[in-house]
């Protein structure tokens, strides 16, 4: 069918877009993150030996490769849309034959296949220093890929209901980073206070640093498996998210 066939061509521009300029989309989030892996493993380390029995660094590491898991996802659909846009090509995408869904799907694909490598690339890179193993590996990727998919398609959203590329940056800088240093990348829960425990326990990127740590590692804050349910639901709800936008979302069609 032609719409399948356009598609793919979607996709496929979508994974080309970031592909071709790689030293720009993969490249410094690697380096950023092994930064992050550098500073705060090894210098504070030194002073945190264990957190839960875990070595410091292992323990941090799931938690910072799905940060730029989560910001590379975000930002290559968010831009990508917001480009299309603003340059008003996006009309070419949306007077094709391909369905409000299979549009929505082709922009949430390739900001996953983005965040997927960026994040796998800091956990591969961070390895060595860490010394981690993977305990369960196959569920390690179910939530990488899941987690990427979803923000990948709040990019979408933000991407379509954005007038300016102030509003792409603010949601990066405003509200994903700060909730994803607050959500247990760097330290256990259980060092909180009690009010700050339970004010975590709404914050969505921390039930996916403890799935991902909990895959990795074996050691988790809260009962995994609600965490996964939390991870999973996040990913219907943002789609969902995604296909409104492109159906209905202001300023996308004159």
């Amino acid at each position: 069918m032609l719409a399948d066939k356009m598609f793919r061509t979607l996709l496929s521009r979508e994974v080309l877009r970031f592909a071709r300029v790689w030293t720009q989309t993969i490249i410094p989030p690697l380096l950023t993150s092994l930064l992050y892996v550098v500073v705060f493993g090894v210098a504070l380390g030194s002073r945190i030996r264990e957190i839960e029995g875990v070595p410091y660094l292992q323990f941090i590491l799931p938690g910072i490769a799905l940060m730029s898991l989560i910001t590379g996802a975000y930002m290559n659909t968010s831009t990508s849309v917001f480009d299309a846009k603003r340059e008003r090509y996006i009309d070419d995408v949306l007077i094709s034959p391909m369905s409000n869904i299979q549009i929505a799907l082709a922009y949430t694909l390739g900001g996953t296949l983005r965040g997927l490598i960026v994040g796998t690339g800091v956990f591969l890179v961070g390895m060595p220093f860490a010394g981690v193993t993977v305990d369960r590996p196959i569920l390690l990727l179910l939530i990488g890929v899941t987690v990427s998919f979803t923000f990948s398609a709040i990019g979408t959203v933000v991407g379509v209901v954005s007038s300016r590329i102030d509003h792409v940056t603010f949601m990066t800088n405003v509200v994903i980073q700060p909730l994803a240093f607050l959500g247990g990348v760097f330290y256990s829960v259980d060092m909180l206070p009690a009010g700050l425990r339970t004010a975590t326990l709404f914050n969505p990127i921390f039930h996916t640093v403890d799935a991902a740590r909990f895959a990795t590692l074996s050691v988790s804050d809260l009962n995994p498996y609600p965490a996964l349910a939390v991870v999973a639901l996040l990913a219907v709800l943002s789609f969902c998210g995604a296909w409104w936008s492109i159906a209905r979302g202001p300023n996308l069609r004159h």
